[in-house]
């Protein structure tokens, strides 16, 4: 399918690309079809909606990114993107973008965990006051492009 996007245009994207949130993102409750791609090597990623095009949203998969944070993914949320576990799930984090690469931040305590084999993804908050709702990000973009 053809996709239009916010700041690519319009790009190829497989059908079996497109992930189906099981409850809404909060606020975006008209949405439910994105496509996850990135422009460039690197951290980030765009999550594009599919039903909307002017909206999406900067993502970071955080363990891909050398970011390490103690996750337990409830059996529950995997059931619900009828995922066998954690080794099916792919883990992003909405990130805060800002031209201050100071400010540029994600929230590890409110994860977006996409089943492989499934393409359901969910956005969970998970009860662990150690995860930061606030993990600044300059670090791993700086050494992301220093390769």
């Amino acid at each position: 399918m053809r996709l239009k996007t916010v700041f690519d245009g319009e790009i190829e994207v497989p059908d079996s690309r497109i992930i189906t949130f099981v409850s809404p993102l909060v606020g975006f409750d008209h949405l439910a079809r994105f496509v996850i791609y990135q422009r460039d090597p690197g951290p980030l990623f765009w999550l594009q909606s599919v039903d909307d095009s002017a909206i999406a949203f900067c993502v970071v998969a955080p363990f891909t990114a050398g970011i390490d944070p103690e996750m337990t993914i409830d059996p529950d949320d995997a059931a619900a993107i009828r995922s066998p576990g954690e080794d099916d799930i792919d883990v992003y984090t909405l990130v805060v973008l800002d031209r201050d690469l100071d400010k540029v931040r994600t929230n590890l305590r409110a994860p977006i965990l996409v089943g492989r084999q499934s393409n359901l993804a969910t956005q969970v908050i998970l009860d662990d006051p150690e995860l930061p709702i606030c993990y600044p990000l300059k670090a791993v973009l700086t050494a992301a492009e220093q390769g």
